[in-house]
């Protein structure tokens, strides 16, 4: 074991003295969150919930309670009982006009109806057009929209609230339907007025808080109002309860339809005036507070969002304990460094100072045995060796420098030779590649992108002019940088001889002379370690424009055809060529393309395909580059190689060029390229 003890080591000390404080700051602020927060914003909510509750319940009870007096009023007036046992005499009509005149401009809506059971004639006045005077349509019993007449006279014996869709009004309302009643007391004619859903929603439904809204359901948990409009007009045109969106149908099955059912018993045996419980709507957690509204069969349910309910204020006292913490350690740890480091370190300091002014003599007291003591001591060991070789120290400077200039100088003349041949490789690599003249003789429009990663590189593009057109080729080598050019020289060599003394007017032929050619070459089928396991991708086109076609072969290299806007991949064979311990393929396939306007070509190595890029330095991909050749089809292909370059560089961003890439596109169509 060391001789300097945990207890002494300076960082020991710091790391536990650091590590208490802030375990100690941590509970304290973990303690009064736990306690406090979530107690408090639960409480806050439910307050929160069961106030707005109890508002609503008064507000609408308030609104409600107006109307249902000004129609049962209406509904009792003698003039307008007259009129209904009377509809034909004209003057009792104006009597009760007027009378109904009197009743509409004290009606929050400005408007009233009147449905006769004899006649089953509906009157109504709605106030858009106050020189119409009474409007009349006769109720049918078999139209669905007339139901609620019929019902009313069935069921009702005061008044009832009911939620439907008007077609005379045209329009979604609170209808107030209050039976009239004759001399003997005999029900001839309901008569009331609306509330319009819009103002119904202001009043009632809508809030400024966004954390709460409003809720109002029967005791089915049908809903009659809701701040989603299509929800309360689709239960307004639903012809049934069964097709009617219910409370417990928002929930779902489990906890907050069994709470809201647990709610509404309870407010029915009058256990309460206001249930308040948890539930999770539409993914969040609230809090409800559901009271009964008064003499309408009707429940407002509250519901406030606890996560929002609470204002950044409730959590000031816990931001202030949490700053306060920190500054607690961050003082401590402040006083501890001062004290334990940062003075010691001083004096330190100061010794090295004095020995850069050259005052060598400098000597520390060693008093303590954590890592400073170590480090004092340390130091004037340092301070005695260095005046001891003060004198020496410029002759072995000279001599080392010495030593570093020359070996230096040998590397940077082995460079500069290294680099001279790469060049010269570079240039011999180039003068095999077609030149622009021939290119311009076969092909009215052709583009070539050729980036080595390195100065020389695998990658090759050939041409070359035979019998009834040209051949013309992307090759794709083993390796990169220097073994990569001799591999790529030494496949030029080979197909060229195989071009000019086996075949020349058919690619697959030529694949395959040039694989066998190659494997004899390279000595790949020798047997030993001293056989060559290395091969290439190529992709070779025969372009006989007279014959108006293009036959294309290919090794792991697919063509790119465009014809306009439709770009079609003609794959080549997945075999390669050359490689070691694969069986020699006697015959590749040849794809016919005929010739069409406007029609190109293009070939990729895939280096363009595999360069990685963009922020997960996935590579370019064969969709991107179709893309890119669609995207760029009408621009001349003379200017295609310069955009391709572009677009890779801005794909491929701050990363570096990972492969040799060659592109090659033509066109044979003389009427544009």
């Amino acid at each position: 074991m060391s001789s300097v003890s945990v207890r002494t080591s300076l960082r020991s000390r710091l790391n536990l003295a650091v590590a208490g404080l802030f375990l100690a700051t941590l509970c304290v602020v973990l303690a009064f969150l736990a306690v406090t927060s979530r107690e408090v914003v639960t409480g806050f909510a439910g307050s929160l919930a069961v106030k707005q509750a109890l508002l609503e319940r008064n507000k609408i009870a308030s609104v409600i309670d107006r109307e249902v007096a000004l129609a049962r009023a209406l509904a009792r007036d003698a003039l307008v009982g007259r009129f209904v046992l009377n509809e034909a005499d004209p003057a009792v009509k104006e009597a009760a006009r007027a009378q109904l005149e009197n009743y509409r401009t004290l009606l929050r809506d400005k408007s009233y109806f009147l449905a006769v059971e004899r006649t089953k004639h509906y009157w109504f006045f709605d106030g858009t057009k106050p020189d119409q005077g009474l409007a009349m349509i006769t109720l049918n019993r078999e139209d669905p929209k007339d139901r609620w007449f019929f019902y009313s006279m069935a069921q009702v014996e005061d008044y009832a609230l009911n939620l439907d869709y008007d077609r005379a009004f045209n329009s979604i309302k609170v209808w107030i339907n209050v039976v009239l009643r004759g001399p003997d007391g005999a029900k001839v004619g309901i008569a009331g007025s609306g509330i319009d859903i819009t103002e119904f929603f202001r009043e009632i439904v809508s809030q400024s808080e966004s954390e709460i809204s409003t809720i109002v359901v029967d005791r089915a948990g049908a809903i009659q109002a809701h701040p989603d409009l299509e929800i309360v007009t689709h239960n307004a045109r639903a012809t049934s309860d069964a097709g009617k969106i219910t409370i417990q149908g928002l929930l779902g099955h489990g906890p907050g339809g069994n709470a809201v059912e647990a709610a509404l018993q309870r407010l029915d045996a009058g256990a309460s005036v206001v249930e308040r419980f948890p539930l999770v709507l539409d993914g969040t957690e609230r809090l409800a507070a559901m009271t009964a509204l008064p003499d309408l069969g009707w429940y407002s349910l509250v519901l406030v969002d606890i996560s929002r309910a609470a204002g950044s204020g409730f959590f000031r006292p816990l931001a202030a304990l949490t700053v306060l913490s920190l500054v607690v350690v961050l003082g401590a740890v402040t006083f501890l460094l001062g004290r334990m480091v940062i003075k010691p370190l001083a004096a330190l300091t100061e010794a090295s100072a004095e020995m850069a002014r050259g005052n060598y003599g400098q000597t520390l007291p060693v008093t303590r045995q954590d890592e400073i003591g170590r480090l004092s001591a340390s130091f004037n060991r340092m301070a005695g060796e260095v005046l001891d070789h003060t004198r020496n120290l410029e002759r072995k400077v000279q001599e080392r420098t010495a030593e570093l200039t020359a070996a230096y100088e040998h590397l940077d003349r082995s460079r500069q030779r290294m680099l001279e041949s790469l060049r010269y490789a570079q240039a011999i690599q180039r003068s095999i590649l077609p030149p622009r003249e021939a290119l311009d003789r076969a092909f009215p429009g052709h583009m070539a992108l050729y980036l080595p990663r390195d100065i020389v590189g695998g990658d090759l593009y050939y041409f070359r002019e035979v019998e009834e057109g040209c051949l013309i080729g992307v090759m794709d080598c083993t390796g990169h940088g220097v073994p990569g050019a001799f591999m790529s020289m030494s496949v030029h060599a080979v197909l060229g001889h195989v071009v000019s003394v086996v075949c020349s007017d058919d690619p697959a032929r030529i694949l395959a002379e040039t694989d066998r050619e190659l494997r004899a070459t390279m000595g790949m089928d020798r047997q030993g370690g001293e056989a060559l396991d290395c091969g290439l991708e190529m992709a070779l086109c025969l372009c006989q424009p007279a014959r108006g076609r293009v036959v294309f072969a290919g090794a792991g290299i697919s063509l790119h055809v465009l014809r306009g806007a439709a770009l079609e991949e003609v794959r080549g064979d997945r075999q390669n060529l050359g490689y070691r311990g694969r069986k020699p393929r006697s015959e590749h396939v040849n794809h016919v393309i005929p010739l069409e306007p406007g029609m190109r070509f293009y070939a990729t190595t895939d280096g363009f395909l595999d360069e990685g890029g963009g922020e997960q330095g996935y590579g370019f991909g064969a969709e991107r580059f179709r893309e890119m050749l669609l995207a760029n089809a009408a621009t001349p292909l003379e200017a295609q190689a310069e955009l391709f370059k572009e677009t890779l560089k801005r794909y491929r961003g701050s990363r570096k060029q990972r492969d040799d890439i060659t592109v090659v596109g033509f066109s044979l169509d003389r009427t544009g390229a």
